[in-house]
């Protein structure tokens, strides 16, 4: 365990690893969070437009999640160059089974990479379901589809537009990460219920 985190991690293989998600512009960052809390806005105007219920913790989420939306677009699509990557790449396990080699260990780094980009993704959307006062099944289920139908249209998008490989694996990732994020909020959140009985229990 502790030569496969040394390997993984090791400054080599990371600065590859990083080097495929391009350079984040802060123009482009500002540019598409922007239009992503507009439409939020756009959105909630229309509703209660409706006299449709909109809840702020909603609103809230929906900028949240633009803002981040649009950091996770621009490291995997916008800031790379169309025709860059074409390919499709169905199996899984791609990279990681074989002979301990640099390639082994850097597709190791690109699916922990890939996992780790979208944990606060999953965080972030379970937090707005407490809120809300989802039950833990619902902030599950809203963290898990989520993460799946994001990582689906940037694998599509990047098909589409040459600018990244369609790849299963990325796709599991992502999906796993959204969820590593909702057991990371769930845990937290039930060390702070343990914490504040304890406390209350003391007075």
């Amino acid at each position: 365990m502790i030569h496969a985190i040394q390997k993984i991690f090791s400054p080599s293989t990371m600065n590859k690893a990083l080097a495929q998600f391009g350079n984040v512009s802060v123009q482009h960052f500002l540019l598409f969070s922007m239009a992503g809390v507009m439409v939020v806005l756009l959105v909630t105007l229309i509703r209660r437009r409706m006299h449709r219920k909109v809840l702020l913790s909603d609103v809230l989420t929906g900028m949240v999640v633009a803002v981040y939306g649009s950091i996770i677009l621009q490291l995997t699509l916008i800031c790379r160059e169309s025709g860059s990557r074409i390919g499709i790449e169905l199996n899984v396990l791609h990279g990681l089974q074989g002979p301990d080699n640099d390639f082994h260990w850097l597709m190791m780094a690109y699916v922990v990479l890939n996992c780790l980009l979208f944990v606060p993704y999953g965080f972030i959307l379970s937090l707005f379901s407490f809120v809300n006062r989802r039950k833990k099944g619902i902030q599950f289920l809203l963290a898990f589809l989520m993460s799946f139908a994001t990582s689906l249209f940037i694998e599509t998008a990047q098909l589409m537009t040459g600018r990244g490989f369609y790849e299963m694996q990325d796709l599991v990732a992502n999906t796993l990460g959204g969820v590593l994020g909702w057991g990371m909020f769930t845990i937290i959140l039930g060390l702070g219920k343990m914490l504040l009985q304890k406390k209350e229990e003391s007075w």
